[in-house]
């Protein structure tokens, strides 16, 4: 299986924990949805950068150095994220979910990339 491929379904795996784990905080359990949603997306990174370490790219790196260079791609990623979105919402006449979900056409290749040639690569 090639890393593209393992990278892919950590991915959804991740995604998938993260908005089913808001959901079943919010709407059946009845919770706040902010603290929800910081929970869930810290257990999403956190579990993302375990599987993208160990199973992805099987990574020699320094695990504390991984770590801190993976936290500032993804912050990296929250603030293309909101930039993409503010540009969809003033420029474009689409949805809020169908910008969002464009977003996705092109962040998990450059996340990808990211990963392999400057993170988890050593």
């Amino acid at each position: 299986m090639s890393q593209l491929t393992r990278f892919l379904i950590a991915g959804g795996a991740t995604v998938g924990l993260y908005v089913g784990g808001v959901w079943l905080g919010t709407e059946v359990i009845g919770l706040p949805a902010r603290p929800v949603n910081i929970v869930f997306y810290i257990l999403a990174t956190a579990i993302s950068f375990a599987l993208a370490y160990v199973w992805v790219f099987t990574s020699q790196a320094k695990k504390s150095s991984a770590l801190f260079r993976y936290l500032l791609l993804q912050a990296f990623g929250v603030i293309c994220n909101v930039l993409w979105l503010e540009a969809g919402l003033r420029f474009t006449p689409f949805y809020p979910w169908i910008i969002a979900a464009a977003y996705f056409a092109f962040w998990p290749l450059i996340s990808f990339t990211a990963q392999r040639r400057y993170i988890f690569k050593g």
